[in-house]
């Protein structure tokens, strides 16, 4: 290997070693200044959190983590600002299209969400959350079979997930479904015996 080759090879891994550590280094501001804002020391989280916002967003992990900065503070328009921004940058992660679906369930943009969520799936076949969050946006539609179809993919990936078949039965009892509603709940209660009280009664309630 040539001397100029070597060098150009030895320049390329430190600028991916530098975007690592760089990548990293915000993730971690990150981190910190949430985990600041939580426990209400807003001065230390500003402080934090503003050294990411200070930063020009002519990245994705920049663009990415000042999104849920904003989301933070409550600013929702400049958080999709920059959530879509990551996306213009990098469509092929499932992160952005989540966290702004999130952003227009606060602004109660049920159909917007719906769409990230749909988005984020595409792009991670198993998100649990995003099918999550889609059925419950799905039932606010009144999109019930939508909603039903989304759980049931949850149990498919997570057969252990009590909630999902205890929303899955709540729908399937909406809809007079009876027996698949049993069905849930039972299994419910075989995953996590805590639902035996709560749903006992309307085991009964339901087969007669």
């Amino acid at each position: 290997m040539s001397k100029f080759k070597i060098i150009t090879f030895l320049f390329i891994i430190i600028l991916i070693s530098c975007r690592l550590v760089y990548s990293q280094s915000i993730k971690e501001t990150f981190e910190l200044g949430k985990k600041a804002f939580y426990s209400d020391d807003f001065e230390n989280a500003n402080k934090l959190l503003a050294e990411i916002l200070n930063r020009n967003s002519d990245s994705y992990e920049i663009c990415l983590y000042k999104g849920l900065i904003y989301n933070i503070y409550f600013d929702y328009d400049k958080a999709i600002t920059e959530f879509t921004s990551a996306i213009e940058i990098d469509g092929s992660k499932s992160d952005p299209y989540f966290n702004r679906a999130l952003v227009y369930d606060k602004q109660e943009k049920y159909n917007y969400a719906v769409e990230d969520y749909t988005m984020a799936i595409k792009k991670n076949k198993k998100f649990l959350d995003a099918y999550n969050n889609r059925a419950t946006d799905y039932e606010r539609l009144k999109h019930y079979d939508k909603a039903i179809n989304d759980y049931s993919n949850i149990v498919k990936l997570n057969p252990s997930d009590d909630i999902a078949y205890y929303n899955r039965g709540l729908l399937y009892v909406q809809l007079n479904r009876k027996e698949e509603a049993v069905e849930d709940f039972e299994e419910a209660i075989r995953i996590d015996s805590i639902w035996e009280k709560e749903l006992r009664g309307k085991i009964d309630e339901l087969n007669k």
